[in-house]
């Protein structure tokens, strides 16, 4: 049971981790409204917190993860506050992601979630450093970067797919309608 809900708990972090890595990895432009540095020190957080979840299962970790959501609900409002409704290049540049109140309520859900979990699972799990977490982390980053590259590419190519099927079957109509 801890295991799922942290994978739940923590999988929107290593998302948005496998993103920044796949756009560093392909030299995309980052969308990051704000400034680099801070970008790079939110996605160490992100990874850092997700592993110590991971390794020490405990329920007191979810309170950390409760903190780094709700440092990026504050975050995203000040940067809408000075910017307005920027994009903010959570899931990478390939994805059109917008700072919005939507986005300050799903990281909010998810610090009253860490809390909740928390609360509810205290009386259950003692705290026990497992190294097998590791492990498991890094498949879940597996498969957030397996899903990071995998969707916005299947999108793109759906889309390039169903213009030039398009264009095609405009010229087999012609093809077929002057035959008979």
């Amino acid at each position: 049971m801890y295991g799922f809900l942290t994978v739940l708990m923590t999988f929107p972090l290593l998302m948005s981790s496998a993103s920044f890595f796949w756009g560093k990895a392909l030299g995309d432009p980052s969308n990051f409204p704000a400034h680099p540095f801070l970008y790079n020190l939110l996605i160490s957080v992100q990874i850092l917190a997700a592993l110590i979840v991971f390794i020490y299962q405990a329920p007191l970790s979810f309170i950390l993860l409760s903190l780094v959501y709700l440092s990026q609900a504050v975050g995203a409002l000040i940067i809408m506050r000075n910017k307005g409704k920027v994009e903010c290049g959570c899931l990478g540049p390939q994805v059109n992601s917008r700072l919005s109140y939507k986005l300050v309520l799903l990281n909010l859900s998810f610090v009253c979630a860490g809390i909740i979990i928390c609360y509810l699972t205290y009386p259950i799990y003692d705290p026990v450093i497992m190294l097998e977490g590791a492990f498991i982390y890094m498949i879940v980053m597996l498969l957030a970067l397996f899903i990071a590259v995998g969707v916005p590419d299947a999108l793109y190519a759906t889309t390039a797919y169903r213009s030039a099927a398009r264009l095609n079957r405009q010229v087999v109509v012609k093809q077929r309608g002057g035959g008979d």
